[in-house]
């Protein structure tokens, strides 16, 4: 009995064992659990935090009113804002992973002088006032900040600055019109001088030559020219001191480009250009200045002819419709590119070589045409020319009287 006794003893005590087990393996897994549950809780208010900062932060990005991109190396577009994507015309999703100079400028090469490859070696902020883009035409100041260390990649963002540059250059213009208003008075009185012994010698001679000389068409031709030149000086003086001539009258744009002919005609044969004529006699008088018009045709005429620097056509023509009367000037010239088109009136800008244009030859005429209560346009394609035409309101019959 003593052996069974002694057999049943460790039995017994396993069997105690066991029965305690399931209950330590409960208290076991409720502890698990509640520390998954914690860990779950953690979590979920980690994510809720990032959420939160993700919102946070994109709504900042797209409350920017200025366009902003996070662009890496070699220019391709990792991140935009709103207004980046507005500036570019596209979606903020089609503007991933593409170059910023082609979408957002419309170049097919890095704008000219972007920071981003000098903010990226020398890991500090750059800035620069890029050219206008081609896509929208805006003028942008650029400043580009490197993100933090290891990342390689650029934070752009982009200034309007069209109506900051446009003040300046108006200021300029403003400045140098201040300045030629002070030349203006030394030059008239330099030129008049020895025009006006021109006139008196040329009067002179014609009236001891006779209407019948064989050389009186040509020296009425000097005498004519002569008083041009004056009137021009005298036009100077009214657009540097901006006053305007109230001594208009009935003027035909026929008998103004008629006028002019003998002056162009010659340099035409040197540059081996082709005119050609084609003016409505008899009809089509605005309210101008005669002298003032001759000087946009001149203008006019005279750009044309450097634009054709082998030769080619220059075609005039003037004529009335709908109570306008119009005058165009078309070259087979060199044409004027796209871009400087919005561009061709604007003070001092000029195309030319140094020297050889000051740039307001354009703008001068603009001016002189908007007084007359006119419009100038142009139609122009680079290769095949280019058509100037200025329209004036016909005037009336009882204004003629």
């Amino acid at each position: 009995m003593s052996s069974v006794h002694q057999l049943r003893a460790p039995f017994k005590a396993r069997q105690k064992r066991i029965a305690k087990t399931p209950e330590r393996t409960s208290v076991s897994l409720q502890k698990i659990l509640c520390d998954q549950e914690k860990k779950i809780g953690e979590l979920k208010t980690l994510v809720e935090t990032i959420s939160r900062g993700k919102y946070m932060w994109e709504s900042t990005f797209d409350a920017i009113t200025d366009p902003v991109m996070i662009v890496s190396r070699g220019y391709v577009i990792q991140r935009v804002n709103r207004a980046a994507a507005k500036e570019a015309k596209m979606d903020v999703r089609d503007l991933i992973g593409k170059t910023c100079y082609e979408d957002l400028a419309g170049l097919s090469s890095p704008c000219r002088g972007c920071p981003l490859n000098l903010t990226l070696k020398e890991r500090s902020s750059h800035s620069f006032t890029l050219d206008p883009f081609v896509k929208s035409g805006r003028q942008h100041h650029v400043n580009a900040y490197p993100t933090p260390a290891g990342e390689d990649q650029v934070v752009l963002h982009y200034r309007d600055v069209t109506e900051e540059k446009e003040l300046e250059r108006q200021l300029v213009h403003s400045e140098k019109m201040a300045a030629l208003g002070m030349l203006a008075g030394g030059v008239a009185h330099e030129i008049n001088n020895p025009l006006g012994g021109i006139l008196a010698f040329v009067q002179l001679i014609r009236r001891q030559l006779g209407v019948g000389h064989a050389a009186s068409g040509d020296l009425k031709e000097i005498e004519e020219s002569a008083l041009r030149c004056k009137q021009i000086v005298e036009d100077l003086l009214d657009f540097s001191r901006q006053q305007k001539d109230d001594g208009k009258g009935a003027v035909s744009l026929s008998e103004c480009l008629q006028k002019i002919m003998p002056l162009i005609r010659m340099q035409a044969r040197a540059n081996r250009i082709e005119i050609v004529e084609e003016f409505e006699e008899g009809r089509g008088r605005v309210l101008g200045s005669f002298h003032k018009l001759q000087q946009v045709f001149l203008n006019l005429i005279t750009n044309a002819y450097h634009a054709m620097p082998r030769g080619g056509r220059l075609a005039l023509k003037t004529g009335s419709a709908e109570g306008q009367v119009h005058a165009e000037i078309s070259d087979t010239g060199e044409g004027i590119p796209p871009e400087h088109l919005d561009r061709i009136f604007d003070p001092y800008f000029t195309t030319k070589k140094r020297g050889e244009g000051t740039g307001l030859g354009l703008s001068i005429s603009y001016g002189i045409v908007r007084d007359h209560s006119g419009t100038i346009s142009v139609k122009s394609a680079p290769g095949k020319g280019t058509t100037f035409t200025v329209s004036f309101p016909e005037m009336s019959e009882e204004k003629k009287e």
